[in-house]
């Protein structure tokens, strides 16, 4: 059990965070302590007010250097002005300042997408009735191998451009999606959620820029449930799946979920963001539906799977390291390696761990 964190604390962490951690990579110092100076709390509506107004700044001169024609200034604009409205929607839309937050996200990283280098193409999959929004990126060189790429609870699909860029530099297609229960995803979190997983593989599959033979899957931090899931469900489908940080069964019980309701490694609102997932708002409503997403219980861990690399921190405090030795000790072989750290762990030695492992199973 962990006490919740004062609002010094919380500041001071976000100060630790920019520029180098999501949702803070595209902030700056000075203009985050501007916002910070204005955060008598976390109050949704006065935290998407602070950090807006500075996405709203960023947003203006990015209109006026693309009317001057500068390119890559107009680029560089949209992205602090998409990295500024993701912190101000931070960690999930759940009041009106951040939803028009959201909203502003999406539209200022479509706007910077159109000055990328590696060209990105907004995919919008028809799924019973609605869609599935994702990014899809291709290298120079065709067909390729392509990765699908997800996040967790807070960290959808327009933050992880770091990732899906360096993917396509390593030759490889790169699909981005949000989770079920984030984003524009069809779906909340539930044990059959990975129906937009297999439908977005269909439509990826008969895709001519795509090696139908060569497709992986990594999830991050929640999302490495949603990896492991389809590793199974489609692992006749699958080349390879990257579980980086995901619970599997011990995470779902309701002790675990009050051991970690106030993990120091989130930020805050942890409980509540896990709850969006699923559409609800308490810790009650949470530890309700959150044991029937077990893949023990589902009866899915002696069944085949696609080879499966497992990648955490030793210090984790929101995921228990019991769950990925459950993996270990079910069904077939599966690879593992725990960094120094919490939460994902040491994230540069890790990322290169899992592109060294994908690559032996792509190329």
């Amino acid at each position: 059990m962990f006490a919740p964190r004062t609002l010094a604390e919380i500041k001071d962490d976000i100060r630790s965070r920019v520029g180098r951690r999501a949702p803070f990579l595209h902030a700056g110092k000075a203009e985050s302590e501007e916002a910070l100076a204005k955060l008598e709390s976390i109050e949704s509506e006065p935290w998407a007010a602070a950090w807006s107004e500075i996405g709203a700044r960023w947003e203006e001169k990015a209109g006026s250097e693309e009317a001057n024609g500068s390119a890559a200034r107009a680029k560089e604009a949209y992205l602090k002005a998409y990295g500024y409205y993701g912190i101000a929607r931070h960690p999930f839309p759940n009041s009106p300042g951040k939803q028009r937050a959201y909203l502003k996200t999406r539209e200022m990283y479509l706007a910077a997408s159109r000055y990328f280098d590696i060209s990105l193409e907004p995919v919008a999959i028809p799924f019973e009735g609605k869609e599935i929004a994702g990014h899809l990126r291709f290298p120079k060189k065709l067909p390729a191998p392509l990765i699908m790429h997800w996040g967790g609870i807070d960290n959808w699909k327009e933050e992880r451009l770091t990732f899906a860029e360096a993917f396509v530099r390593e030759g490889w297609g790169c699909f981005v999606m949000d989770s079920p229960g984030t984003g524009e995803c069809p779906m909340l979190a539930a044990p059959d959620s990975h129906r937009v997983h297999s439908a977005a593989l269909d439509y990826l599959v008969k895709r001519p820029e795509v090696d139908p033979k060569r497709i992986a899957v990594v999830g991050a931090s929640f999302g490495g449930y949603w990896a492991t899931k389809i590793a199974h469900v489609e692992h006749d489908r699958l080349r390879a799946a990257v579980n980086w940080g995901g619970g599997i069964h011990y995470f779902f019980q309701p002790e675990w979920q009050e051991k970690s309701r106030n993990a120091p490694s989130y930020l805050f609102d942890l409980i509540e963001a896990r709850a969006n997932l699923f559409g609800k708002k308490t810790f009650e409503e949470l530890i309700r539906v959150m044991p029937a997403l077990s893949l023990k219980t589902q009866g899915w861990l002696d069944k085949p799977c696609a080879p499966l690399l497992l990648v955490n921190g030793k210090e984790d405090k929101q995921v228990p390291l019991e769950d990925f030795y459950l993996l270990l000790e079910s069904g077939e072989p599966k690879a593992m390696r725990l960094f120094s750290g919490g939460h994902m762990g040491a994230i540069p030695d890790i990322f290169k761990t899992v592109l060294t492992w994908l690559h032996s199973k792509l190329d």
